[in-house]
């Protein structure tokens, strides 16, 4: 079992459409057992070139997001993904200080959401067994959090990945 650190959109992010972006993260989360992610105007599975040609703009930029992206398919079926400021919890649906574990059930895919206008957010993986923590109940897991900033990120610390609950 390998486990991820996967960054959501703070609660400021907005989608053209008025949409907040953390919002439509945590919605899909609970309804459809999903977990996306952004920058997802083309499957990853179609390499680095196809996807720096959809992304167009800087090309350093655009390598750059395919190779924090990438890590996603990485991802098996059983491997733990914790979600850093996010909770499940009725009555939490803003940013805090609490983090939740995931369980990934399905690989990752790529559909574009119907509900939001932009090409955007894409990248997807199947999750269940949700658990909402705490940060004050779990100070050793909130301060490695801030070791991984990046929007996926693979946890190698042994350590870590056996506080994780």
């Amino acid at each position: 079992m390998d486990c991820f650190v996967w960054r959501v959109p703070t609660p400021e992010d907005f989608f053209t459409n008025g949409m907040s972006k953390f919002g439509f993260i945590r919605d899909e989360l609970l309804n459809k057992k999903i977990l996306r992610q952004g920058w997802g105007f083309e499957d990853l599975r179609c390499g680095k070139p196809a996807y720096v040609a959809a992304y167009g703009g800087n090309q350093t930029e655009s390598e750059k997001r395919f190779d924090i992206l990438s890590t996603m398919l990485d991802i098996a079926v059983g491997d733990k993904i914790v979600i850093p400021k996010l909770s499940v919890r009725s009555g939490e649906t803003k940013h805090g200080k609490y983090f939740t574990v995931v369980v990934c059930t399905k690989l990752y895919a790529f559909s574009l959401p119907n509900n939001i206008r932009e090409k955007d957010f894409g990248h997807f993986i199947g999750v269940d067994e949700f658990a909402t923590y705490d940060y004050s109940a779990q100070p050793y897991i909130s301060e490695k959090l801030k070791s991984y900033q990046k929007a996926i990120n693979r946890i190698r610390d042994t350590n870590f990945i056996n506080a994780i609950p």
